[in-house]
C-alpha cells in the first residue's frame, strides 16, 4: 500500500521515530546508571551518567586488599581510611593511555594539594611492576608527592581487585591484546565507599572530580612547596619526556621540528607555549597525541616560568647532535604504534627488526611468530 504523504512528511516521520528511539535509549541508559550497579556491569558506565546536584552518591564498597606500595609499605583499605582518595589502574610499560592518565593524576595532585585527598595507582602488570619498578615510575612523575601510593599486586590479587572495582584489566582471552585496562578515575570516600567514576580524558568530568573530591575532603594547613627542579619536575614532565619512546626529548627542543603532518615548525617560545596549551595542534613526527592540555592548570606566571625553564634546559648543550630519525611501526601483537627506539622491546625475525610496545608482546611473538603477521608501518 502506498502512502499519500508527501516526501517531506515521510522524512519528518522518520526523523521523529529516530529521535524517539535515541531519546528512549538515552533515558534507559540514564535510568540504569541511576538505578544502581548490576552484577557484571562495568564501572565505566558511571563515568558519563548524569546525577542530581549535591554530594556524589554511594555506589559500592571497595574490595579488601593488602598490597605493597612503591615505598615497600603495606597498604590496605583500613590504612587509607580517614581521608578520601582518587584511584586508577595503570602499568609502567604502557606508552599511550597510562602516560596520559599519570599526567592527569599529577594535575589532580596539584589541583588538590591543599586538601587531605590521597592518590592510589594499582598496577595491572604483576609480572613486571615490582615495588622497585613502581618507585622509579613515581620518581619520574612526582616523586615528592607523599600522598601517592603505587601498588604492586600478584595475578590472583589483580583478579580480585579489578572485579571489586568493576573495571576491565589484564589478562584477556585475546592473544592480540594481552593487557587492556580501564582508563577511569575513582573517587573513594573516607569510609571506603566508591562515590564516583570519571573518564580520564574528559575535561568536564575531571573538573567534576576535583569539585567532588573537595566536597569530601578536609583542608591542609599549607600546600607543599614546589619541589627542586622547578615546574618540569612538579608537573611530571619527566614521566613522558625522559623516555623517547613516549614523547620528544626536551634537551633537543631548539630549532626546527618535523611534525606529523609533514610540515616543519621553529621551536621558539611561541611554539613551546602552544605545545603546552594545545598539545594536539602540532604533534611532533613519530609521536602520538597523548599529552593533555595544561590550559587552566597553570597560571599565566607559571606558564611563563615553564616556557623559560624549558628554554634553559634546551640551551644547556646547543652543540648536542640532533636526535636521530626514528620511525613509527606497528606492534604485530597488539597493533599499537611504537617508535623504533634502541631501548624499545624488539627482536630480529627472518632478517627484520620487529618492535613491540612491551615485553609481553615481544614474548608472545617470540613464542609463535606465525600467529602475528607483520603489519606495514602507518
Amino acid at each position: 500500500m502506498q502512502s499519500n504523504a508527501s516526501p517531506w512528511a515521510r522524512r519528518i516521520l522518520v526523523f521523529a521515530i529516530v529521535g524517539f528511539i535515541g531519546a528512549t535509549a538515552t533515558l534507559f541508559g540514564y535510568l540504569r546508571a541511576r538505578g544502581g550497579h548490576q552484577q557484571g556491569a562495568d564501572a565505566e558506565r558511571y563515568a558519563h551518567a548524569q546525577r542530581d546536584a549535591g554530594p556524589p552518591p554511594v555506589l559500592w564498597s571497595v574490595p579488601d586488599f593488602a598490597l605493597t606500595d612503591h615505598r615497600n609499605r603495606t597498604v590496605t583499605p583500613g590504612a587509607l581510611a580517614g581521608a578520601p582518595y582518587i584511584a586508577d589502574f595503570i602499568f609502567t610499560q604502557c606508552t599511550n593511555v597510562c602516560p596520559m592518565m599519570s599526567a592527569r593524576m599529577v594535575m589532580l595532585q596539584r589541583a588538590l594539594q591543599d586538601t587531605d585527598v590521597a592518590f592510589v595507582s594499582f598496577s595491572v602488570d604483576p609480572a613486571h611492576d615490582t615495588p622497585a619498578v613502581l618507585a622509579e615510575y613515581a620518581r619520574r612523575w612526582n616523586g615528592s608527592e607523599t600522598r601517592w601510593s603505587l601498588l604492586a599486586m600478584s595475578a590472583e590479587e589483580r583478579k580480585a581487585i579489578v572485579a571489586g572495582f568493576r573495571v576491565t584489566a589484564a589478562p584477556t582471552a585475546d592473544p592480540d591484546n594481552p593487557i587492556i585496562h580501564s582508563n577511569v578515575f575513582f573517587l573513594v570516600d573516607a569510609e571506603g565507599q566508591v562515590r564516583g567514576v570519571y573518564s580520564s580524558d574528559d575535561e568536564a568530568e575531571l573538573a567534576s572530580l576535583i569539585e567532588d573530591a573537595r566536597g569530601l575532603s578536609r583542608s591542609r594547613t599549607a600546600a607543599p612547596p614546589t619541589p627542586a627542579g622547578g615546574l618540569y619536575v612538579a608537573l611530571g614532565c619527566a614521566g613522558c619526556h625522559d623516555s623517547a619512546r613516549i614523547a620528544p626529548p626536551l634537551d633537543a627542543l631548539l630549532g626546527p621540528r618535523a611534525l606529523a603532518d609533514t610540515t616543519t615548525v621553529e621551536a621558539d617560545d611561541a611554539y613551546v607555549r602552544r605545545a603546552i596549551l594545545e598539545p594536539t595542534r602540532e604533534v611532533v613526527a613519530g609521536y602520538l597525541p597523548i599529552m593533555p592540555s595544561y590550559r587552566g592548570a597553570l597560571s599565566d606566571a607559571e606558564l611563563d616560568a615553564l616556557v623559560a625553564e624549558l628554554r634553559t634546559r634546551a640551551a644547556r648543550d646547543v652543540s648536542a647532535p640532533a636526535p636521530r630519525a626514528v620511525t613509527v611501526v606497528i606492534d604485530p601483537v597488539c597493533h599499537m604504534r611504537v617508535r623504533t627506539e634502541p631501548d624499545a622491546p624488539h627482536l630480529t625475525h627472518e632478517g627484520t627488526e620487529v618492535y613491540f610496545c612491551a615485553e609481553a608482546c615481544r614474548d608472545a611473538f617470540r613464542e609463535d611468530p606465525r600467529r602475528y603477521p607483520l603489519v606495514p608501518p602507518p
